[in-house]
């Protein structure tokens, strides 16, 4: 058991810095929730954001807004799933999210609002 006091007092010693700098990263860039990042872009920066989408990415933006599965997306669609799956990756990485949670959190006024 001592041995692994010490190991554990040597890990909990060098944790604190590490743990300060990517808390510091997080803070600048986001708030964090308990599902993925909240950005702090406001309503004009989301509505920019959405329409550098194109038509069709938009048209997936919505559909996975509303709750839909990506499969369930690609059939309303009428696209195969790995295009579906394609066009949901370029609206993360356009969007600056990780997760379906992270968009819904970051976008869903824009689908209450009607905007895009």
């Amino acid at each position: 058991m001592r041995l692994l006091d010490r190991i554990k007092k040597t890990l909990l010693q060098s944790k604190p810095e590490t743990v300060e700098i990517q808390e510091k990263k997080t803070t600048v860039f986001s708030t964090r929730t308990r599902y993925g990042k909240k950005l702090p872009f406001s309503p004009s920066e989301k509505a920019r954001l959405v329409e550098s989408l194109t038509p069709r990415e938009r048209e997936t933006f919505f559909i996975l807004l509303g709750g839909y599965s990506l499969k369930e997306t690609a059939e309303q669609l009428n696209v195969g799933y790995a295009t579906a799956n394609t066009y949901q990756t370029a609206i993360y990485k356009k969007l600056h999210v990780n997760s379906r949670a992270e968009l819904i959190i970051n976008f869903r006024d824009m689908c209450e609002t009607g905007q895009g």
